[in-house]
C-alpha cells in the first residue's frame, strides 16, 4: 500500500483529503505544519507528499527544497493552495512539484495526479505556447478535449 504524507493546517480540509485517499486504497498520515511533515516525512518515508502552501510555519514550497537535504529529494510532492496569486504554480514547478492544484479542486483529478505522480513523472505541453507547463493534464487525446481549469501539473 503506498504511504501518503498529508501537510495541511485547515483540519476540514486535511479530514476530507484523508477519507479520500484512504477510500482509494492509500495508507494516508496528516500533519498540520512544515516542520512536523519534514520530520514525518524522514521517519516515514511516504511515497508521495500531498502539501498546502501556505503553512502557519513556513511556506509549503520550502518542502520540496528541503526534502533534498534530508535523503528524500527522490519523493514526489503535489501542492494545494487556497491563494490566487499569479504564478504561483511557477513557484511550485521551479520547486520540483509533481503538480499543483487551487483549492477548491476536483478530488477526481487530484486522485489521476496521485496515480500519475507515483507511477511516472507527466510529460505536459502547454496548449498555448508548446513550452512545458503545469496546464492540461492529462494531454488532450483529440481537438474535442475539454481544457482543465483548476490543476496544473508539472514536468520534472
Amino acid at each position: 500500500m503506498k504511504k501518503i504524507l498529508i501537510i495541511e493546517d485547515d483540519k476540514k480540509i486535511a479530514a476530507a483529503l484523508e477519507i479520500r485517499l484512504r477510500g482509494a486504497g492509500y495508507d494516508v498520515a496528516t500533519v498540520s505544519d512544515c516542520l512536523t511533515g519534514l520530520s514525518s516525512a524522514v521517519e516515514t518515508r511516504p511515497d508521495l507528499i500531498i502539501s498546502d502552501i501556505w503553512l502557519p510555519d513556513a511556506v509549503g514550497l520550502l518542502i520540496a527544497e528541503r526534502l533534498k537535504t534530508v535523503g528524500c529529494g527522490e519523493t514526489p510532492v503535489i501542492f494545494i493552495t487556497a491563494s490566487k496569486k499569479h504564478d504561483l504554480w511557477k513557484l511550485a514547478q521551479e520547486a520540483g512539484a509533481a503538480a499543483f492544484f487551487e483549492k477548491p479542486y476536483d478530488s477526481d483529478k487530484l486522485l489521476n495526479a496521485i496515480s500519475c505522480a507515483l507511477e511516472q513523472p507527466p510529460t505536459i505541453q502547454s496548449p498555448i505556447d508548446s513550452e512545458p507547463s503545469l496546464v492540461d493534464w492529462p494531454p488532450a487525446t483529440s481537438a474535442n478535449s475539454n481544457p482543465r481549469k483548476h490543476e496544473k501539473h508539472i514536468n520534472r
